[in-house]
């Protein structure tokens, strides 16, 4: 059975080939995620044994002395990414977010009320930083036409909004 991350893999190669590994890594660089962007150094090792397992085939890019490999789906892949994204879904704790920030308010109480609030303060100070950018995404996926990204930039610009009215009665309640 394939990891989450496996079939991100697989997705985001069905989205961009033919592309190289490295512009799969580059996707999971830059996402704000620290779940997905932890694992841009697992990508190369990744992307090998889903070659291996059929799930991928690369040639070599022509005119590349470097040896860089084109990736794209082969049926295997493509059939793997449509079952992963079909019914039945994993139960609900898998489809909630592991969120260090909610992890760490269940042991607030190791801080002093002054820290604690500072804790909160902070965390909301840095998730209304990220709003313009997260905004902005949202603004460039529409005006594209890109639904997917739309959608997606959308789901993380409402998940902000929650975080923040969260931490405000986690605020009020400290």
């Amino acid at each position: 059975m394939l990891s989450d991350l496996e079939h991100a893999v697989l997705g985001i190669v069905w989205i961009e080939q033919p592309c190289t590994a490295y512009a799969v890594r580059v996707v999971f660089q830059k996402s704000p995620s620290a779940h997905w962007s932890g694992s841009a150094g697992a990508i190369y090792p990744l992307i090998r044994r889903l070659e291996r397992d059929r799930l991928l085939r690369s040639a070599a890019r022509r005119g590349d002395k470097r040896g860089t490999r084109l990736y794209r789906l082969t049926d295997g892949g493509l059939a793997a990414l449509k079952a992963w994204l079909r019914p039945p879904l994993p139960p609900v704790s898998g489809l909630i977010n592991m969120d260090p920030l909610r992890v760490r308010i269940r042991f607030l109480g190791a801080l002093p009320k002054r820290e604690r609030r500072a804790v909160v303060g902070e965390a909301q100070d840095k998730l209304r930083e990220f709003l313009p950018q997260v905004k902005s995404e949202v603004r460039q996926a529409r005006t594209s036409g890109d639904t997917p990204q739309y959608l997606i930039s959308r789901g993380v610009l409402i998940s902000v909004r929650a975080q923040l009215a969260w931490l405000a009665e986690v605020g009020r309640t400290l």
